[in-house]
């Protein structure tokens, strides 16, 4: 996911599984308390652009108030990734702005299968 992160960062790694009523995600690294990693694994295009925005808002107010550096949303797509991946940029850039602490990553949900 492109984490230019020294290694002994990856030292200290919290995962859980999670059931977020505000969210979609359902699962929430934190890596060397400094950056926060949320998984939702999207299902559907209904939902999409209204699960992204409120686990936008999720991660950064996460970020925000445990003091970490960076949050990275990652959406697991069932089908082809590209098939969403413009328009999971598009609400992204309209949601971050200039927040050069937020990240968005969209992949096929094999790439996940052994995490």
């Amino acid at each position: 996911m492109g984490c230019t992160c020294p290694d002994k960062i990856f030292e200290q790694i919290e995962d859980k599984q999670v059931a977020s009523f505000s969210s979609p995600h359902t699962r929430s690294l934190t890596i060397g308390g400094r950056l926060l990693i949320f998984i939702w694994h999207v299902k559907d295009r209904e939902s999409f652009k209204s699960g992204l925005l409120a686990m936008l808002a999720a991660g950064k107010k996460e970020r925000d108030e445990r003091g970490l550096n960076r949050f990275r949303a990652v959406l697991a797509i069932a089908v082809t990734p590209h098939d969403i991946e413009t328009e999971a940029q598009s609400y992204f850039k309209q949601y971050a702005g200039d927040d050069n602490r937020m990240h968005i990553h969209v992949v096929s949900s094999v790439a996940l299968r052994d995490i």
